[in-house]
């Protein structure tokens, strides 16, 4: 009898640190929400309620997040561009406020056939798309598998080589197993991403210092929702093959591609991604900045001057119109 009493206590005991966590993940999903409110509106298009915001007049830029993000993550490029350009940024489908029917989270290339649904729902014809990691990638498969829903296309900082090991700071997301990977989600993952928060942060924004404000300003605090691990770590789970798969693609790209990299950038190294990538893609134009991963935050200033020539240089180019040749008669 002593070793079965003894039994049932453990399991008791585990049965109410397992309710401790979930009810504890559920309070932190909860307070985020609360910190962190939707900012915009949300269509249904193909399987996915996604939540994008649309702002002001002008040359159409569209902003696609990366991994673990949000649009918030494009605050900065927002508030910049806004005045004299129409801009949508939207939360990838399975993050931030944006779902998709399936509990499964959609591949790269499912989000790219979603995206291209959601940029004809809001008649967005051949905007520029900017793309920045994760981001970068589904901006890339956009433009390979609908190459007449995108004009143009600046990359910051794009994940676009296969790479099989994943990031330092990321490492904790590498779970195949769905199952595990929701269970870790509702127990293990808030806590401990918790307690490693603000180290994980700095190795996001390294060498560069996190922006004052990121978890609210920035969507970070969003970044604690069980939901955001299952797709963040579904997301990184898929994306080697994906991008192994899409490599051999991009010299058959035929539009306008810039190419803009942090010098230091410790997520996707220059080396890895952005020179490969500058060298597959016909015409394709590199530019390097100060800094490491997170340029649209912390060298917002500089992106957007770049963004905003590009997206003149798209409205220009869409205006061209080929002229009739006249024919002499020999």
């Amino acid at each position: 009898m002593g070793f079965v009493a003894a039994a049932v206590a453990i399991l008791a005991a585990l049965l109410v640190l397992l309710v401790a966590l979930v009810a504890y993940t559920a309070a932190v999903a909860r307070r985020a929400q609360a910190r962190v409110p939707p900012l915009g509106r949300f269509v249904d298009v193909d399987g996915a309620r996604l939540h994008y915001v649309d702002r002001g007049r002008g040359p159409v830029v569209v902003l696609l997040h990366g991994l673990g993000g949000n649009l918030r993550n494009f605050h900065a490029l927002i508030e910049r561009l806004a005045p004299d350009h129409r801009v949508v940024a939207l939360d990838r489908p399975g993050c931030g406020y944006s779902t998709t029917a399936s509990a499964a989270q959609p591949d790269l290339f499912e989000q790219a056939r979603i995206v291209a649904a959601f940029l004809r729902a809001l008649d967005l014809r051949q905007p520029l798309v900017v793309g920045h990691s994760m981001g970068g990638a589904l901006a890339l498969a956009l433009a390979l598998d609908f190459p007449d829903h995108v004009g143009s296309l600046v990359l910051l900082s794009p994940a676009s080589h296969e790479v099989r090991e994943p990031p330092a700071p990321f490492k904790g997301l590498d779970v195949p197993s769905p199952v595990l990977r929701r269970v870790l989600a509702w127990t293990l993952a808030t806590p401990l991403g918790q307690l490693a928060h603000e180290r994980m942060l700095a190795a996001v924004f390294a060498p560069d210092a996190v922006t004052p404000g990121f978890d609210v300003e920035g969507g970070g605090a969003l970044g604690a929702r069980p939901g955001n691990f299952i797709a963040a770590s579904a997301d990184m789970v898929a994306l080697p093959a994906a991008l192994a798969a899409m490599a051999p693609r991009y010299p058959s790209l035929s539009l306008p591609v810039q190419v803009v990299f942090g010098r230091d950038d410790p997520i996707c190294p220059l080396a890895l991604h952005g020179l490969p990538l500058a060298a597959a893609v016909p015409g394709a134009a590199l530019h390097l900045l100060d800094g490491g991963h997170m340029i649209p935050l912390t060298q917002a200033d500089a992106v957007a001057a770049l963004l905003r020539k590009a997206a003149a240089e798209r409205r220009e180019a869409a205006t061209v119109r080929t002229p009739v040749a006249n024919v002499v008669p020999a």
